[in-house]
Parts: structure tokens; C-alpha cells; sequence
């Protein structure tokens, strides 16, 4: 009788240092988030463009997020940015974080992923102020010299609008970069760039140095939020396909000035 009490009283020890340990790792692995809202940002880009986000914690879990892109002017991206898929993904953004309760989860969306990258950056700051239960606000951002507004990004009255494409010489593997770039009302709307082998096939996944292939929706993004090759900022570890993508980009333009020229000299002589 003492005997079956006293293997009682061992596996109810051993069971109580089970579920103590199993409780200790949780501790250790869970986030220490503590409720309230939290704000976090991103930095400043080239062009003074950040992104902002607000976190609403209730029982250690993200139950909201609202995101926005700005300047220090006061300038939001929204439905009349030039470029609009920036914009119209925060919602999915904000969706995917209540969802994951992680930013490293967010998966980017086609034609969003610079925005992407801000969103998670923003994100991950405002976690941190959780962690620590600050609800302060960030201080504001001064704004950059040569920081550009919207009014900035028209376009060019000089492109006619059209279709226009350009192409790189093959480098010494055979691969060579290939644009089209849509112009509509003297401005970039579309731009899809490719390298591609001597076959014609796009450089996937599957090649030997992916920084390349997955920096191109970046640079197409940035064309198309700026409206200017010069100012499509280079990404570490690509830049051989940022230089043939700026190549690309200006031959293209150039070729949709050429047409805006040829298409005056027509109306002058028409009118002679």
C-alpha cells in the first residue's frame, strides 16, 4: 500500500516538473506584447516616402492595423497616386498581420513588394514599442532636401503615348534584359523587364543568383512611382541588373521622345 502511494506521489512530481518545464519554454518562446496601440514607422526612402503603421494589441494578440504611406509634407499615397498598387495593398497587408500575428509572415503581393518592405519595417517598430509598453508616437520627420511630392511624378509632356520596348546587348553568358514600358497621358502606367537566356527564357528561381530575378519587380515599381530611370535606387547585390534595367528604361523613353518628335514634325508639315 505504501508502495503504490509512494509511485502516486513520484509521477504526480514528475508530472508537475513536466508541466512546469513545457510552461518555462512557452515563457521563453511566446512575444511579450503588452496590450494598448502602438505606433511604428519605416524609414525615409530616397524620394521622403515613409510608411506608418498603427497596432492595437488586446490579450498579447494584434486584433488591428491600419497602414498608410507619407511624406513629411503631409502628402498620403492614396487612389490618386500615380502609381496605385502601392496604395490598394494595405489592406491585404493589414489582413495578413492580424492573420499571422508575425510581419516576417506577410507575404508581398505582385506589384507591392517595395511596399512590403515598408510595411514589415513599420511593423516590426511598432512591435517593439509593444514589447516594451510604449504608446508614444514617433517623432516627425523632417523633410528631405529634393524630397519629391506628387506633383512631381506627371510624367513627361515629351513621351508620346504607346508602347515601347528596348533591349540590352548579351553579356558574356548569353543573358540580356528586355523592358516595355506603356506610356498614357505622357506617363509610365506599365513597365514589365525581363532577363532573359538566348532561348528567351526569363531568369527564374532556379538561377544560380536570385537577387537578380527578384530585384526587377522592385526596379519596375520604382520607374513607375518616379517616372525617372536616374532615380530608381539600386538594391544590394543586383546591380548589374539595375544598370541593364536603367539602359533598358532610357533607350525606351528615349525611342517614345523620338515618336512625340516625329509626330510634331508631321503636324508642322501638315500645316505647311
Amino acid at each position: 500500500m505504501n508502495r503504490t502511494i509512494g509511485v502516486v506521489i513520484v509521477l504526480l512530481v514528475i508530472l508537475g516538473l513536466a508541466i512546469y518545464i513545457n510552461a518555462q519554454r512557452k515563457d521563453e518562446t511566446s512575444t511579450a506584447w503588452q496590450d494598448g496601440t502602438y505606433f511604428g514607422r519605416s524609414e525615409p526612402d530616397q524620394r521622403g516616402w515613409f510608411g506608418e503603421i498603427e497596432v492595437t494589441i488586446k490579450d498579447g494578440k494584434i486584433t488591428e492595423a491600419s497602414y498608410e504611406e507619407m511624406n513629411a509634407e503631409g502628402d498620403i499615397k492614396d487612389a490618386d497616386y500615380p502609381y496605385p498598387a502601392g496604395p490598394e495593398s494595405h489592406d491585404d497587408y493589414e489582413k495578413a498581420l492580424v492573420e499571422t500575428q508575425d510581419p516576417n509572415q506577410v507575404e508581398a503581393i505582385s506589384g507591392a513588394t517595395q511596399t512590403r518592405d515598408r510595411f514589415v519595417e513599420a511593423a516590426e517598430a511598432a512591435l517593439m514599442r509593444a514589447e516594451r509598453g510604449d504608446q508614444s508616437r514617433p517623432e516627425p520627420i523632417v523633410p528631405p532636401m529634393g524630397a519629391q511630392s506628387p506633383s512631381d511624378l506627371r510624367g513627361n509632356v515629351d513621351w508620346e503615348d504607346g508602347t515601347y520596348s528596348a533591349r540590352t546587348e548579351p553579356d558574356d553568358h548569353g543573358y540580356y534584359g528586355e523592358i516595355e514600358i506603356v506610356i498614357e497621358d505622357g506617363r509610365i502606367t506599365e513597365v514589365t523587364y525581363d532577363e532573359k537566356d538566348q532561348a528567351g527564357n526569363p531568369k527564374g528561381e532556379d538561377y544560380p543568383y536570385p537577387l537578380g530575378p527578384e530585384s526587377e519587380d522592385k526596379f519596375e515599381e520604382q520607374l513607375l512611382e518616379t517616372q525617372d530611370p536616374d532615380q530608381v535606387e539600386m538594391i544590394s547585390g543586383a546591380t548589374q541588373t539595375w544598370e541593364r534595367f536603367k539602359a533598358t528604361a532610357k533607350e525606351a523613353l528615349e525611342k517614345a521622345t523620338q515618336n512625340q518628335g516625329d509626330e510634331r514634325g508631321n503636324l508642322e508639315q501638315q500645316a505647311q
